[in-house]
């Protein structure tokens, strides 16, 4: 019935696996759990144990491949029709996490995505990757279907394994972010129907400012690859939608002179606790402009 994917990299997904395996036992349903560590340099002797524990199907990889190609090589092991991919810093919130997710599938069913929340907490409010999940990322069933494609994100994401597979996700992305995005954008392109639930899984990892920036600047590096490649419409991202708006204005030049005198008080200030989203959109605007200056 499911394939239960999880990408470990430097965390320990002990807990999750926990969860998952007590969920799995009181299904009727045939459910695997299986777990590749991306050659991490953490945590991966505990991972190896609870999976050990468990009997599920675990892999310490040699070599770090990178967040879309251990995807793709876990999906070559799945056994079943449909796979879940969660990361592995990840919790469900419910109980009933798998049985909420197998209610829903269907013979016709091709994606369907539950959803990602952040939990309040003291010690990460002042944190930018907290406030950016907390308003960008936590998204109701509601908000999510008004751009089912925009809104999905593989952390929690349910897919027919055949679908998944005449997709993948590009590999020539081997560094953190967008894969999602582009993945996403092929699904659209094919029309699929995507479905969301409410069936969250809380995110538990939270960044420090500086390495969530420099994980967003990783991210930019990726868009502009698959941006200037032509494999994503500008119209699909808010970010290059107001980037071709400058250049039409030929207010491109000047808006990357400012990054640049600016950059270094900027990134300043999102270190700090009084960091605010607004200004981390008009870094990540001027980032993207200087590195796509010719």
């Amino acid at each position: 019935m499911l394939s239960i994917l999880i990408p470990a990299y430097n965390f320990d997904v002990s807990p999750l696996i926990e969860e998952l395996q007590h969920q799995a036992e009181i299904l009727d349903e045939a459910v695997e759990i299986i777990v590749f560590d991306d050659h991490s340099e953490y945590h991966r002797e505990r991972n190896r144990k609870v999976a050990k524990k468990f009997n599920l199907k675990y892999q310490y990889l040699e070599q770090n491949l990178g967040r879309s190609k251990i995807r793709n090589l876990l999906s070559q092991h799945a056994n079943f029709e449909f796979i879940l991919f969660l990361d592995g810093d990840v919790l469900p919130k419910s109980k009933l996490f798998l049985k909420n997710y197998i209610s829903e599938i269907s013979p016709k069913t091709e994606v369907i995505y539950g959803g990602r929340q952040h939990e309040f907490s003291r010690k990460d409010k002042n944190k930018l990757r907290w406030k950016y999940g907390i308003y960008k990322e936590d998204k109701s069933v509601k908000t999510r279907q008004k751009k089912p494609y925009l809104s999905v994100i593989t952390n929690n994401l349910l897919i027919n394994k055949s679908l998944f597979l005449s997709i993948k996700f590009e590999e020539s992305l081997n560094t953190y972010g967008h894969e999602d995005t582009l993945f996403a954008f092929e699904l659209k392109k094919k029309k699929v129907n995507v479905k969301h639930i409410e069936n969250p899984v809380i995110h538990k990892d939270i960044d420090s400012n500086l390495v969530f920036i420099e994980k967003t600047e990783m991210a930019l590096q990726n868009l502009k690859s698959i941006y200037i490649s032509g494999q994503i419409s500008p119209n699909e991202i808010q970010l290059l939608k107001v980037y071709e708006k400058l250049k039409f204005w030929k207010l491109e030049s000047a808006f990357t002179s400012l990054f640049i005198q600016f950059k270094e008080k900027m990134k300043n200030r999102l270190i700090s606790n009084q960091n605010n989203l607004f200004l981390f959109n008009i870094y990540k605007l001027g980032y993207f402009c200087k590195i796509n200056r010719r």
